[in-house]
């Protein structure tokens, strides 16, 4: 009999490449719902490749060039030249606007009221607004326009008439449901953080992020509704007290020595077992550390 040992097992780039490749199913179903076949995404990931590589190598100290860039991507040197001079696309995104204006106005005591509620904003005006509300959040996209994406998703309303408007937040949680521009915005900011986060643990040396999950199978599709309900409402008390605390750090911290940013995401998914199983997902009880 052949004897196995450590000269057998795979090598850790195989293994990390199974891995990786397994969490795209989910993610190569809804891209082909699309429209967007193999040759697209393929291409696509170009310019992904091309600047993953020129920030290790400028975290490396190594000097960045076609050939460097080159040599650690894989990719040929002159895709790396024509990338370059197009400045690819963009593969970083923070968020919609909406979303920002929404947190805002849920937690900053400026626009919230004492029982907590958030207020009743005039159109326009000093703050407590809605213009001055938009404008905190950024001066680069008109106010009238992020009212107007905001009563598209059926966020707000606006009531009254005249120098008597006021806009009324319709919503406690930020969904999307409306605008594909915001949901995909959205998608990717929380996908690319849970990913970084993620393989940061992966990679070791340093504290380990918060990435977490409680599962379980055997269960009937009325004990799911349950344990789905009451994760979205332990998810808006929770969420509520986070985000009225990194408000107010957020007013504290102004001016600090090199800012960061950070999100908490959270999820739930439930789906039939012998669907799991064809995907090659987990099918146990219990929480993962």
């Amino acid at each position: 009999m052949k004897p196995t040992g450590a000269a057998d097992a795979k090598p850790k780039s195989e293994q990390v490449l199974e891995a990786s490749v397994a969490t795209l199913l989910p993610l190569v179903r809804y891209l082909l719902l699309e429209g967007v076949n193999y040759p697209l995404f393929v291409r696509a990931l170009k310019p992904v490749f091309v600047r993953a590589a020129q920030l290790e190598l400028e975290k490396s100290g190594v000097k960045i060039n076609d050939s460097s860039v080159s040599l650690l991507s894989g990719l040929h040197r002159k895709d790396i030249r024509e990338l370059n001079q197009t400045r690819g696309a963009s593969v970083s995104h923070s968020g919609p606007v909406s979303s920002l204006v929404f947190t805002k106005w849920i937690s900053d005591p400026v626009y919230v009221q004492k029982n907590g509620k958030p207020r009743r904003l005039p159109l326009r005006g000093p703050a407590p607004s809605f213009e001055s509300l938009a404008l905190e959040i950024t001066q680069d996209v008109h106010p009238g326009s992020v009212l107007k994406s905001m009563e598209a998703q059926g966020m707000v309303s606006c009531e009254g008439e005249g120098g008597a408007e006021r806009v009324v937040l319709l919503k406690d949680s930020f969904i999307p449901r409306d605008d594909l521009g915001e949901m995909l915005a959205m998608f990717a900011a929380n996908l690319q953080d849970h990913l970084a986060a993620a393989t940061s643990n992966l990679k070791g040396g340093g504290p380990p992020f918060l990435e977490q999950a409680v599962f379980g199978s055997e269960l009937s599709e009325a004990s799911i509704a349950k344990l789905a309900g009451l994760s979205r409402r332990l998810w808006e008390k929770h969420s509520l007290e986070i985000i009225r605390e990194a408000s107010r750090l957020c007013e504290a911290d102004q001016g600090c020595a090199r800012p960061q940013r950070f999100r908490l995401g959270n999820y739930f998914y439930a789906t039939a077992i012998a669907a799991a199983q064809s995907q090659g997902a987990a099918s146990d009880t219990g929480s993962d550390k």
